[in-house]
């Protein structure tokens, strides 16, 4: 039996800059993807651990980097092939003529969360936000960073409420982990955030959720922008240079999700999550397990084209395009399709 030590040994190793054709047949191309902490970009480390990606003649070789800024940067800096990227940045670096495509989205459902104080008063907004959000005037409202996609879509459900970004005082609170504790500590009264924030609520049970994007029914704002909430890019020039690395990077993909969505395989999904999300939180096996669970649904690499309109039309509405943008020009023409990309 061949090991794969030496069947690794026996292979020619070569980068995904390489050149398509110039290299022997039996090559293995190694190909950096961004990854972040938490659940991160579970669809390639999935693809990565389960063997899709040498299947298919490349090795997903995953780069940590924490912010999509950071990674848009070093992809096109070519210090990684693949950016795992919000489709906020990627809208406003595109139009002022970044060289990217997006070929998938990796992640599908909207990640907004909106989490309070257990002892507040405000209704659950899934059904009708409008409520929700005047239940929560004059609060101190927690949010990932300031002036980021999640400060600026809360903004736009006030303005659709009725309510204006003067009604709330917004705190800078970072991650769900820190965010948990300015929430517990009175620092904030709600915050603006993604999971596992609302599968802590759900499992420890000492702050409440009120709002969950990816099954709410409303603002259409919100819920149109299901189908491309995280995309995959790579520069035009590694398409044009490699497009067999960038099918094949599409078709581990493909085969990662297949495996994901499979109920019997949830137990080896968490395990791979968990190597790179562990919760130093009471109950963090719980929670990681829930946070999955809800998540799970999102982790498609089909992009929906009217998703990735409804963005570029609420980012404008906001501000923070100066004027509209055509987001078909951004996707790969081959870009993947299936579980809900249109």
């Amino acid at each position: 039996m061949i090991t794969g030590a030496v069947l690794a040994a026996a292979m020619t190793v070569t980068g995904a800059g390489a050149q398509e054709g110039n290299t022997p047949a039996a090559t293995e191309t190694v190909v950096r993807i961004q990854d972040y902490p938490g659940l991160g970009n579970l669809l390639y480390r999935v693809a990565a651990a389960k063997g899709f990606c040498a299947k298919h003649g490349i090795r997903c070789q995953m780069q940590p980097i924490p912010t999509v800024p950071l990674g848009i940067q070093a992809m096109l800096a070519k210090n990684i092939d693949v950016a795992f990227a919000s489709p906020e940045v990627t809208i406003n670096a595109a139009a002022k003529g970044a060289d990217f495509k997006a070929i998938g989205a990796g992640s599908q459902r909207t990640p907004l969360q909106i989490v309070v104080r257990p002892e507040l008063d405000v209704p659950d907004g899934d059904q009708d936000f409008k409520p929700m959000m005047q239940a929560l005037k004059g609060k101190k409202i927690g949010v990932p960073v300031r002036g980021g996609a999640g400060e600026l879509m809360f903004i736009m459900m006030a303005n659709l409420a009725g309510l204006k970004a003067g009604d709330y005082t917004f705190v800078a609170v970072g991650s769900p982990n820190t965010s948990y504790g300015a929430l517990k500590s009175k620092q904030i009264d709600a915050s603006m955030t993604f999971e596992p924030s609302a599968s802590i609520c759900e499992v420890i049970k000492d702050c409440k959720v009120v709002y969950v994007g990816s099954r709410a029914t409303g603002p259409k704002e919100i819920t149109g922008t299901n189908g491309a909430s995280s995309l995959l890019l790579v520069t035009g020039e590694m398409i044009a240079r490699a497009p067999a690395t960038i099918r094949a990077i599409l078709a581990a993909g493909h085969e990662a999700e297949t495996f994901i969505q499979n109920p019997a395989n949830f137990g080896e999904v968490v395990a791979i999550a968990s190597q790179n999300s562990k919760m130093n939180i009471p109950h963090g096996d719980e929670v990681l397990a829930a946070s999955l669970k809800a998540v799970l649904p999102s982790l498609k690499m089909g992009l929906s084209r009217a998703a990735l309109k409804q963005i570029a039309a609420n980012i404008t509405t906001v501000g923070q395009l100066p004027q509209p943008f055509d987001t078909d020009t951004l996707v790969y023409n081959e870009a993947a399709l299936a579980g809900g990309g249109q």
